[in-house]
């Protein structure tokens, strides 16, 4: 089905390659002076932003951010320079960190859109290779009636009513939805289906209960064999199924817990370097200094800095 005779207008700037140049990089959203410098999550209808630019909204990227839209009525056409992705709803559409997109809208359309920081995207993908093949691109994904669409349905109802109504535990839970809708985006994409032959979905879920030992001992700085032990394995079988799974090493995939602990702490939190190093199980702050500096390129201090000029810009 041809949308283009629906009563929109199309420039000529939609039939222009978009160069990484020439697009813009919007922020997003801290449009009010009253906005919280501590979100990382924010949602509102899909004809809230597209009222206020005719429908038709320019190609740019957001290099902080990825987007998940809810398009529960209406069509029109994702942007990518050249190519002009048509989607009717209901479906998801699925905004990657730093991809360019544009798009154009039917005047009927509805629905929400999610956003939230890229750096959420993380831990997720790290758990599996599928996964973080999934959200490297911008998708369009036709919803229908199969469990993981319905859950994805009631994940991002369930994000909106969450920050419209804050109660006690919202945080954790906002971070449980988030994860729920990803997985199930993803298999239903087909990045993570049953596929997987029976020895990988064993290896994946070995690798689950170690991604949650981490989070539960990290803070401890335990040596592999800790690890190893709880999951009745050698530590160089699980170093090996880590990196089958993810593509890293064990020992890195501790160090990158901990780094985006600490990274979260900086940004999010008032305390002073040293006591998010004591908080984080090290001993020494120097020690945590030089831990940061060679897993980030920068001091714990100057990276602080630097991200809180971003969200505040």
């Amino acid at each position: 089905m041809d949308i283009r005779g629906k009563g929109l207008h199309y420039p000529n700037m939609y039939t222009q390659k978009a160069t990484s140049a020439a697009v813009p990089t919007y922020r997003l959203y801290r449009e009010q002076t009253d906005e919280s410098a501590d979100f990382w999550l924010h949602c509102e209808t899909i004809p809230a932003r597209t009222h206020l630019h005719n429908f038709e909204i320019t190609p740019h990227r957001h290099d902080a951010f990825f987007q998940i839209f809810l398009v529960t009525e209406g069509s029109g056409e994702m942007v990518e320079g050249e190519k002009a992705h048509l989607f009717f709803a209901p479906c998801i559409l699925f905004i990657a960190p730093g991809a360019v997109h544009g798009f154009r809208y039917q005047h009927d359309v509805d629905g929400i859109v999610v956003t939230a920081l890229a750096d959420r995207l993380q831990p997720i993908a790290d758990a599996d290779r599928r996964i973080a093949g999934f959200i490297e691109a911008n998708r369009v994904l036709a919803l229908s009636d199969s469990r993981d669409a319905e859950r994805v349905r009631t994940c991002l109802h369930d994000i909106a009513q969450e920050l419209d109504n804050p109660a006690p535990g919202r945080m954790p839970l906002l971070e449980a939805l988030m994860t729920t809708t990803i997985v199930s985006l993803a298999r239903i994409d087909g990045a993570a289906n049953d596929a997987a032959a029976p020895p990988m979905r064993r290896d994946q879920a070995r690798v689950e209960r170690f991604l949650a030992l981490i989070a539960a001992h990290m803070r401890e700085h335990r040596p592999l064999g800790f690890y190893a032990e709880r999951l009745g394995l050698s530590a160089t079988h699980l170093n090996r199924l880590v990196r089958e799974v993810t593509g890293m090493s064990a020992q890195t995939l501790i160090a990158r817990r901990l780094l985006e602990a600490a990274k979260r702490d900086l940004v999010f939190t008032p305390s002073p370097v040293q006591k998010i190093a004591y908080s984080l199980g090290f001993s020494d702050p120097a020690y945590f200094n030089r831990f940061f500096r060679r897993h980030a390129g920068t001091t714990p201090g100057a990276y602080r800095e630097t991200e809180r000029k971003m969200l505040a810009a």
